[in-house]
């Protein structure tokens, strides 16, 4: 066979080649002998799948345990009551009397029928405790030190500082 003949050939294989393939590509629906969607029941999608369309997130139900933020106040006649959660499904109610200065603590849990419950878990009058100066007080500054220079505010004394001042590093140098 001659050269030119060869050619032709091959050519005209493959221009009968892309005319099947494209008289039985799957996705133009028209082939008679596959038909559209052959190759998707084998497994086997568009080299290219199309693009995914968007989707609107679905509503969802509130959450069983809440995030630290979430907590509510409320005040009348005297009362204040304050809502906060910890733990997975746990609750904690504080209810003050700011009349007579008590304090009740209620912790509040759900889920299961047999797990639902509303415990009181303390309660304090808290007056005594309002007239503390300092309790476990880590602060920066001392409370007393603080009423001593508040009190010297007021006096003649034209040298009152803060008293927040850092305390000099030579101290000890001046009693040499």
């Amino acid at each position: 066979m001659k050269v030119w003949q060869s050619t032709l050939a091959i050519g005209a294989m493959m221009s009968a080649s892309f005319l099947a393939g494209q008289w039985l590509h799957p996705d133009r629906g028209a082939g008679p002998v596959f038909g559209a969607g052959a190759l998707q029941a084998q497994g086997r999608g568009p080299s290219n799948p199309p693009p995914v369309a968007p989707t609107r997130p679905a509503t969802t139900t509130p959450p069983v345990v809440y995030p630290e933020d979430s907590g509510q106040a409320s005040s009348a006649n005297g009362f204040l009551a304050v809502t906060g959660s910890y733990g997975v499904g746990t609750s904690v109610l504080y209810v003050i009397d700011t009349v007579n200065r008590q304090l009740a603590v209620y912790e509040a849990r759900g889920g299961t029928e047999s797990m639902r419950r509303i415990v009181l878990v303390g309660a304090r009058k808290m007056d005594l405790d309002l007239m503390l100066e300092g309790y476990n007080d880590d602060s920066e500054y001392d409370y007393r030190k603080l009423r001593d220079v508040f009190d010297k505010r007021g006096s003649a004394d034209p040298d009152v500082t803060t008293g927040l001042e850092p305390a000099p590093a030579t101290e000890g140098a001046k009693d040499k």
